[in-house]
C-alpha cells in the first residue's frame, strides 16, 4: 500500500529536529551543493533580513523527507534562502518532482505571498514551471533573468580534462605553475585552527580585489561569520573547501568550493593584485579540478558569469535561472508592475558586468 504525501512548514531552525540530517542527505543524493542545509541556515543565521520570516515547506512520504523548499517571507515575497550569496534550490527525490511539486505549492501559498522568487539551474528541474502548474487558485511566471553557467567535465579524470586543452594552454599553465613554485608559492586547504584566519584573510582578498570595479556585493561582515560557520560543519567531510595559495607563508589567493556527491561548485574567488602575473584564479581552479578529480568528483561549475578565464577552463554550458511566480489574486496588479521594475534592474546589472568582463 502507498502512503500518501503530507506537507509541513517548518518556521523556525529548531523545530527542525531529524529533518536537517534527512534534508542534508536529499541535497548530496541530487547532488546540489547549495541546497545543503548547513549553507542555507548559516546564511539565515547571519544575513537574513530584518524582519524576514523563515519558511521552510518539507514533503515526506511517512516519516521519510521526499521535497523540501528552502524559503523566507520578506515584504510579503518568498524568497530562496541563501538569496544574494548563492540561493537555494527546492529538491526533490530524483524522479518525483512532479509528485512532490503540489504539495510545496500548497505549503509556499498557506503564506499568503505576493509573489515566489526562485534561483535554479536551467538543468535543474523546472520548478518554476512545476509550481505554477501547481498552485492553487492559480499564479504566472516569468524568467526574470538568465546567466552564463560554465562548467566542467571531470567523469573522465583530471588528466583527460588537460589533454583535452590546447597545446598553448598546457604550456600557458605549466610556465605559470613553474614561476609560482619558483617564488615559494604552494597551495593548502583550511583546517580546523586556521579556517577563521583563512576566511578573514580570504574575503578581504576577495574584496580588495573587486574594490576598482564597482565593489563586491559581498561587503557584510555577516558573510565572513556564515563561511566560518559552514566550514565548522562541512570542512572535516571536505564538502566545504578554502583552497589558499600562499607565497612565503603569506595567503595571497584563495577560492572557496562546496561539493555534494559527484558536483562541485567554484563559489567565489580573491587575489592579491601584486601576484596578477601568476594567474591566481586559473591556478586556483585548475588546482581545484585536480583535487576534486581525486576525490571522486566528475563535474564542476565555475559559478556564474562570462569571464573570459572561466571559457578557458569549461567544456559546457549551464545557466543561473531566476524566475518570478506571480499567484493570482489582491496583489497581483502591483507585484507584475514590481516584477518589471525589477527585470529592468536585472538587465541593466547584467550589461554592466558583460562589460566589465569583455
Amino acid at each position: 500500500m502507498s502512503i500518501a504525501l503530507s506537507w509541513r512548514a517548518v518556521a523556525t531552525p529548531q523545530e527542525l529536529g531529524e529533518l536537517r540530517r534527512q534534508w542534508d542527505e536529499l541535497a548530496v543524493a541530487v547532488e546540489q551543493p547549495f541546497a545543503a542545509p548547513a549553507w542555507a541556515l548559516a546564511w539565515w543565521e547571519q544575513l537574513r533580513p530584518e524582519g524576514a520570516e523563515l519558511r521552510i515547506v518539507a514533503v515526506h512520504e511517512g516519516e521519510q523527507l521526499v521535497g523540501i523548499a528552502p524559503m523566507h517571507l520578506t515584504g510579503g515575497a518568498l524568497r530562496p534562502l541563501g538569496k544574494g550569496v548563492a540561493a537555494a534550490e527546492p529538491i526533490a527525490a530524483p524522479g518525483r518532482e512532479a509528485e512532490v511539486a503540489p504539495l510545496l505549492a500548497a505549503g509556499l501559498a498557506a503564506a499568503s505571498p505576493s509573489s515566489v522568487w526562485l534561483e535554479t539551474a536551467a538543468s535543474s528541474p523546472q520548478w518554476a514551471g512545476l509550481l505554477t502548474a501547481s498552485w492553487p487558485k492559480g499564479a504566472r511566471s516569468w524568467e526574470v533573468s538568465s546567466e552564463p553557467l560554465p562548467r566542467v567535465d571531470l567523469g573522465g579524470g583530471y588528466e583527460a580534462w588537460l589533454k583535452g586543452k590546447s597545446g598553448s594552454f598546457r604550456r600557458e599553465n605549466k610556465r605559470k605553475h613553474k614561476k609560482l613554485a619558483e617564488a615559494g608559492g604552494e597551495f593548502r586547504f583550511a583546517d580546523a585552527e586556521t579556517l577563521a584566519d583563512d576566511v578573514s584573510a580570504f574575503m578581504r582578498l576577495h574584496r580588495a580585489r573587486l574594490a576598482g570595479q564597482g565593489g563586491s556585493s559581498l561587503t557584510d561582515a555577516g558573510v565572513d561569520r556564515m563561511l566560518v560557520e559552514v566550514g565548522g560543519e562541512l570542512l572535516a567531510s571536505g564538502r566545504f573547501r578554502l583552497l589558499c595559495m600562499e607565497v612565503e607563508g603569506q595567503v595571497v589567493a584563495g577560492q572557496v568550493l562546496l561539493a555534494a556527491g559527484r558536483e562541485l561548485s567554484a563559489w567565489n574567488s580573491g587575489f592579491d593584485e601584486a601576484y596578477a602575473k601568476f594567474s591566481p584564479s586559473m591556478q586556483c581552479l585548475i588546482h581545484a579540478l585536480k583535487d576534486g578529480s581525486e576525490r571522486g568528483e566528475s563535474r564542476m561549475s565555475l559559478g556564474p558569469g562570462a569571464q573570459d578565464y572561466k571559457y578557458r577552463l569549461s567544456d559546457s554550458e549551464d545557466n543561473a535561472v531566476t524566475h518570478a511566480l506571480l499567484p493570482r489574486g489582491g496583489g497581483y496588479p502591483l507585484a507584475r508592475a514590481r516584477l518589471a521594475s525589477t527585470q529592468l534592474r536585472k538587465r541593466l546589472a547584467q550589461e554592466l558586468r558583460s562589460r566589465r568582463a569583455s
